[in-house]
């Protein structure tokens, strides 16, 4: 709608994970070496995290790009599946063909890696990626251990490379998969850009668009646009996609703060806008708050409170002990009571 307007081919701020749009940072260009180093020279293992959005399937699609070596790829994006499903869903996208009387694991690993050695000993490579990681099951990443494990004895016969949101970090530091941590060659986290990198992000997408004018969007529009992205480029898209289309409808040559405030309020209007940052902004606020009300407090009156805090809590423990005693008395009481009187019954009765 507004490419004729702004002068562009396509649109440059597309959020599908297109290879040819990859914008090379230091940090994307020290994440690609990695990568690359990963794949051609073999290496079992790989997991790649960072944040929703922050680009992974993009730097991962460019890398497969330029790589020459046959290979063929498995991509699952489907990770709330059982480990069962996972290796049945593994052996459909390599046509692996397994009479349904014979779905159960040890004849589902035996073909699979009957298939790998076959390819294997033609030389073409297997490159298992597993999107959206962090969503997997531990059973199923135990499942995925298992599998790394399909082998000659020189080198693996396939490479597996997971690829997950932050989360994924803090599940694999469970204990119970510490066997799977151990077979990890290569670890890779993308970081978010910075507000430099956010400016030449933005230009960088104009031109591979076919821009002539780079600056269409204002300084202080960009500088916006980092301030509520967070250098998310997914985010980024978003927002300049949005107010492209703002732009157009107010006939605007070029795009402003005001621009950019409009999308965001809007997307607010609607819902659509990530309120964990506002969540976190109030929190940390709330902290610094109470951290200066502390240090307002004189040092030897805070250590009083403190004693007398501790005081109380142990009195309030005797008393608790004290009422639990004083009940055990009552019902004591109240059992000899009831034992008296039977006994007075029966004395009476013998008499």
């Amino acid at each position: 709608m507004y490419l004729h307007f702004y002068g562009l081919k396509k649109k440059p701020f597309s959020l599908s994970p297109d290879p040819d749009c990859v914008f090379m940072s230091p940090k994307h260009e020290k994440i690609y070496i990695n990568l690359r180093y990963a794949i051609l020279d073999n290496k079992n293992f790989v997991v790649v995290t960072g944040e929703i959005g922050a680009g992974k399937t993009t730097l991962i699609n460019f890398l497969l790009k330029q790589i020459k070596e046959p290979y063929k790829i498995v991509y699952i994006r489907n990770t709330l599946i059982s480990p069962i499903e996972f290796l049945q869903f593994i052996c459909q996208e390599l046509n692996i063909n397994i009479p349904i009387e014979r779905l159960d694991k040890p004849k589902i690993l035996a073909a699979l890696k009957s298939y790998l050695l076959k390819e294997y000993r033609t030389n073409r490579r297997i490159i298992l990626i597993i999107d959206e990681a962090q969503n997997l099951s531990f059973q199923t990443l135990e499942e995925i251990r298992l599998i790394s494990n399909l082998e000659t004895e020189k080198e693996p016969l396939w490479q597996i490379i997971l690829v997950g949101q932050p989360e994924l970090r803090k599940k694999l530091e469970d204990p119970s998969l510490k066997q799977l941590v151990q077979r990890i060659t290569v670890y890779c986290h993308l970081e978010p850009l910075s507000k430099e990198e956010t400016f030449e992000y933005i230009r960088h997408r104009l031109r591979i668009a076919g821009a002539k004018n780079l600056d269409i969007f204002t300084k202080d529009a960009m500088e916006a646009i980092y301030h509520y992205s967070k250098g998310i480029p997914r985010l980024i898209n978003i927002f300049c996609d949005t107010a492209l289309l703002y732009g157009f409808a107010d006939g605007l040559r070029y795009i402003n703060k005001e621009v950019i405030e409009n999308v965001v309020k809007d997307r607010k209007k609607e819902g659509l806008f990530f309120e964990e940052e506002k969540e976190k902004e109030t929190k940390q606020q709330t902290n610094l708050i109470e951290k200066s009300n502390t240090s307002c407090i004189p040092q030897d009156l805070k250590m009083r409170m403190d004693s007398f805090e501790k005081r109380l809590s142990s009195l309030e423990s005797t008393v608790k002990t004290f009422s639990e005693q004083l009940e055990f008395c009552r019902d004591l009481q109240k059992d000899l009571k009831s034992l008296f009187e039977v006994l007075i019954k029966y004395i009476e009765k013998k008499e």
